[in-house]
């Protein structure tokens, strides 16, 4: 049995956090998107939701200076306890974690002059509902600012996906698979979503970056990939089928990565600005 079928890396476990705040290779690339165009201001209350750990909200807090008053947001109890300690540890006073979903943002209407999320649209279970809060509590002219991967993300590795699965003949995980791309969006879709719920889009900044692998047993093996993919590509596929299809999966990424000296995956980014 393949050693990534068998090992899970739960999120939601106490010390995964542990692991989580050593990969910053995922969140970094957006965070530093983010960074590198959101409007600075002499802001009174700033928000980051889905803050996790703390970047980019402990980072930008303090770009911003200590007069700004700055939020995190995330229902991540194991996260938000790693942020409070490196907010203790840099002995800042103006940021205050609340452990809470961003369907229902704690506080009054036309609170914050600035909202952040980096990578937080794709994971919301309710992006709309956390799309009006933020409107709602944005001052008139305040900004929402986010970053997302898009659709294309990891075509390579589902590019040869699918072909395993037509080699395979399990043509019945299709739909499945086609689910899991569809789930992110293109910058017109996140746009008309943030329209919908009455911002004005006033910039869309596209890039990507790639993540290189020896070969795909090294990817498959990443944790990472482990932490967060492995559970939902295992799913697509009925258990019984799923040691011989991941055999004939990995055996195909190998080759690819022969063939082509790396297996590399792209990550397409939008940085999205919005004015209420």
């Amino acid at each position: 049995m393949k050693t990534y079928l068998n090992k899970t890396l739960d999120w939601q476990r106490k010390d995964f956090v542990n692991q989580y705040d050593e990969l910053p290779l995922w969140s970094s690339p957006f965070g530093r998107l983010l960074l590198d165009h959101v409007p600075m201001g002499d802001y009174q209350n700033y928000l980051d939701i889905g803050c996790g750990t703390g970047f980019p909200l402990i980072e930008l807090s303090q770009r911003l200076g200590a007069d700004c008053h700055a939020y995190g947001l995330d229902p991540w109890k194991e996260a938000m306890l790693r942020a409070k300690s490196k907010i203790d540890t840099l002995g800042m006073t103006n940021i205050r974690l609340i452990e809470q979903d961003a369907s229902l943002i704690p506080f009054p209407d036309e609170t914050f002059d600035l909202i952040t999320s980096n990578l937080g649209v794709n994971n919301f279970d309710q992006p709309q509902a956390v799309l009006a809060e933020c409107f709602r509590t944005l001052k008139p002219g305040a900004s929402l600012c986010i970053t997302t991967n898009l659709a294309g993300c990891f075509d390579e590795f589902f590019s040869i996906f699918g072909r395993t699965l037509r080699e395979a003949g399990i043509n019945n995980c299709f739909p499945k698979l086609e689910e899991h791309i569809r789930h992110r969006g293109t910058p017109e879709s996140h746009s008309g979503h943030a329209e919908k719920v009455g911002f004005r889009v006033v910039r869309k900044v596209e890039e990507e970056y790639a993540m290189r692998f020896r070969n795909g047993s090294a990817f498959l093996n990443h944790s990472f990939i482990l932490g967060g993919f492995m559970e939902t590509w295992k799913n697509i596929i009925a258990e019984k089928d799923r040691e011989s299809f991941f055999d004939r999966l990995e055996s195909n990424l190998n080759a690819s990565a022969l063939q082509n000296g790396e297996f590399r995956v792209t990550i397409p980014m939008l940085y999205l600005e919005c004015r209420k």
